[in-house]
């Protein structure tokens, strides 16, 4: 059985996805799985697919890849030239993957999502959103609907926690203050919580904890006290064992995110327009979901749509500027009062 995975896309999205990769792997071990990813994302795989089989490209250049029709036909070529029997493509992936997937020769394919897609008869199987909205559970129906498709019913009822364990290194001892990471950047504007407020909040804590300001191009800039310590992350499994160790996750609706909260890591975010289905999947007991739900527009986002301007003209980005330093600040020291009553599960 050769199977083809189309997952291009960002951080938090192929997270969520893990545990259909996975699972595949353990249940069907003579499988050949083939996954096309995105470079930084690919490392999340590492453990489970081979490298030969890891084909990457930014989901940005793959998805346009059309106005290059060299560059499609190489994509199609490596393809096709795994002679699959059946296409996985995530509900989030563009006509270039559908164009691919169509014409890769699988005789089985697996799809969601085609409101956007204008590649005919893409998908032999299209699997609608699930009631539940999540992400985690579309793509865990569309694999229960691939091995179906192939004559297997033995398909768990719901995805396990993916497992980072290969991305976590040796961690420091505990130390004897709580370990706060502070992580204040989002890739979409529209879902960050003003990073200056993350910044005062982070020298507010960092009084009785320590505290870890992430780095990055959108949050550097922002004054910290001299307790306050600053890490940009050399890759990802860097970045993981650095959450792995940590008590609490602070920051906003994003990849990052999805990380902590696979990794069992209590966690408090600030949450705008995303929609209800990219909440925290695994562990809910010990998140904390800051959403203010006084506003009838909130979320304004769904899963298979991307929101990337307020509607609220009048009070842009009301959602997330409801929440005041005080407010997080009390969130984030409840949160890790709790979190000690709820044993952290089991992991790396």
């Amino acid at each position: 059985m050769n199977l083809v995975i189309f997952k291009l896309n960002h951080l938090g999205d192929n997270v969520v996805f893990l545990p259909v990769v996975q699972t595949l792997r353990t249940r069907f071990p003579d499988w050949q799985i083939t996954l096309l990813t995105t470079p930084t994302e690919a490392a999340l795989y590492t453990s489970t697919v081979p490298p030969a089989e890891l084909l990457t490209s930014s989901k940005d250049h793959f998805d346009h890849c059309w106005r290059r029709p060299w560059e499609l036909a190489a994509w199609l070529w490596r393809v096709r030239r795994r002679q699959p029997d059946a296409c996985l493509i995530s509900f989030d992936q563009a006509n270039v993957a559908h164009l691919i997937a169509r014409h890769s020769g699988a005789r089985v394919r697996i799809g969601a999502n085609l409101q956007h897609i204008r590649v005919a008869r893409s998908v032999t199987h299209e699997v609608p959103m699930p009631a539940d909205t999540c992400p985690a559970t579309w793509h865990w129906e569309m694999a229960r609907v691939l091995v179906r498709t192939l004559g297997v019913d033995d398909w768990p009822a719901r995805p396990p926690p993916p497992d980072l364990s290969h991305l976590v290194g040796p961690r420091p001892p505990s130390a004897p203050r709580p370990h706060i990471v502070v992580h204040a950047g989002s890739n979409q504007t529209i879902n960050r919580w003003p990073s200056d407020r993350f910044a005062a909040l982070a020298n507010r804590l960092a009084r009785d904890h320590d505290v870890t300001w992430i780095d990055r191009p959108d949050t550097r800039g922002e004054s910290l006290g001299p307790t306050v310590r600053r890490h940009a992350p050399s890759d990802l499994r860097d970045f993981a064992t650095l959450l792995a160790g940590a008590d609490l996750f602070l920051g906003n609706n994003s990849g990052p995110m999805h990380v902590a909260n696979a990794l069992g890591t209590a966690g408090v975010i600030v949450v705008g327009p995303s929609a209800l289905g990219w909440d925290p999947f695994w562990h809910r007991e010990r998140w904390r979901v800051l959403r203010d739900r006084t506003l009838p527009c909130v979320p304004c986002g769904r899963p298979d749509k991307v929101v990337t301007t307020c509607a609220l003209t009048e009070n842009p980005l009301a959602c997330l500027r409801h929440w005041s330093i005080d407010a997080v600040e009390a969130e984030c020291r409840t949160a890790l009062a709790h979190q000690r009553s709820v044993p952290r599960p089991a992991g790396p």
